[in-house]
């Protein structure tokens, strides 16, 4: 059969069936869950903070600071794949969730990172002396000011880079056990072979990856074209 011709039983019910039942898709839908909630949860926190800092505090060192996150977000991530493998072995954190974790986080923080620090320029600098006034530290002035403010630039930071992590397949297929540990597209990609591909079970298994996040991004895109834009034009 020609390998995009549509087979009769591609669009089946039984395929979503099947697809759940042996392929382990609830074990993966629940390990790539928790990677990329721990992922975004980290990179959020990490984000934030030093967006906040690069945006409001002078000084040559937060301005180089910033310059070179610009810079590692241009850097491809295959070219940084083999040295990840080789540290998260010497760290014992290889084949761990813990281990995707990490490295989700830390590709994620410079993109973040820079929307943070463009929509806290935007911030009026009079509500953050008001709270100096009121004798808030710099801290509490984060928390009390910038934080409530925050939500569509977070919303934006958690679609763009939740998508990614939760679609990520080259990260789980490097460092995690596709047996022990599956995650979404791995499992996915299992359906793939050298010369067979059941391309109806790997319809359902992509249908049932989709839909966490479609719906995720259904309730959250009015906050995620609001702070892609916020910053972007000064008054």
């Amino acid at each position: 059969m020609f390998p995009l011709s549509i087979q009769s039983d591609m669009f089946s019910f039984g395929n979503y069936v099947y697809v759940w039942e042996n392929m382990k898709i609830g074990n993966a839908i629940l390990n790539t869950g928790i990677i990329t909630v721990g992922a975004l949860l980290l990179t959020v926190v990490i984000s934030s903070l030093a967006g906040y800092a690069l945006a409001r505090i002078k000084g040559r060192f937060f301005n180089i600071s910033y310059q070179y996150v610009v810079t590692l977000m241009v850097v491809p991530f295959i070219s940084c794949l083999l040295m990840l493998v080789r540290l998260s072995t010497r760290l014992s954190l290889y084949n761990t969730i813990w281990g995707c974790i990490l490295i989700h986080t830390a590709w994620h923080v410079p993109f973040c990172t820079f929307l943070y620090t463009g929509f806290m320029k935007s911030i009026p600098v009079e509500l953050e002396e008001a709270a100096y006034i009121d004798g808030c530290s710099t801290f509490k002035t984060y928390k009390v000011v910038f934080l409530p403010l925050l939500a569509p630039v977070t919303a934006t930071c958690c679609i763009r880079s939740g998508i990614t992590i939760w679609n990520d397949y080259l990260v789980s297929k490097a460092l995690l056990n596709s047996v022990r540990t599956p995650t979404l597209m791995v499992s996915i990609s299992s359906f793939f072979g050298e010369y067979v591909s059941e391309y109806g079970y790997a319809f359902a298994g992509i249908v049932i990856a989709s839909l966490p996040i479609t719906l995720i991004f259904v309730f959250l895109q009015k906050y995620f074209i609001k702070g892609l834009t916020a910053g972007a034009v000064k008054g």
